[in-house]
């Protein structure tokens, strides 16, 4: 990985967390995310307050912590500008259109997963859609989803 991309890494990983708009001091309200989504391919993702349980079609589930995740785990609800994730991926210029055609507004109410040395931030588009970004080690991924 060559020295130009690290550093956009590294900008990505500032700027995702700043770019939320969170509760600190305070007790969110209780985000609009929380429930059960699907996949595509049927998988779920189940949000709670606390985490995010990934439970494939076929196989047991999985729930993000901290003990799952190398110790590195957070979640974050909130709202979320866009510029810097349809920025972020400066070497997948297919992924950039896509997110900027996905993600026409400003900003999104969100929620931000840190798991190990990836994440996920998922986007709600509106009541029934959601897309999910992927990012890990300065690759990055969508997938849509729908509600359950």
């Amino acid at each position: 990985m060559n020295l130009s991309k690290l550093r956009r890494l590294a900008v990505l990983a500032a700027l995702l967390p700043g770019a939320c708009a969170f509760f600190p001091g305070r007790t969110p309200p209780a985000s609009p995310l929380l429930g059960t989504w699907s996949t595509a391919d049927h998988n779920k993702v189940i949000f709670r307050a606390d985490a995010v349980v990934v439970a494939p079609e076929q196989g047991p589930s999985t729930t993000m912590s901290a003990a799952d995740c190398n110790g590195r785990y957070k979640l974050l609800y909130g709202r979320m500008a866009t510029a810097p994730l349809a920025a972020a991926f400066a070497s997948q210029p297919d992924l950039q259109n896509k997110l900027k055609r996905l993600l026409p507004k400003p900003e999104y109410m969100v929620a931000d997963v840190t798991c190990g040395d990836g994440g996920t931030t998922y986007l709600m588009l509106d009541d029934r859609q959601m897309i999910a970004v992927y990012r890990d080690a300065g690759i990055g991924g969508v997938e849509q989803l729908t509600r359950l």
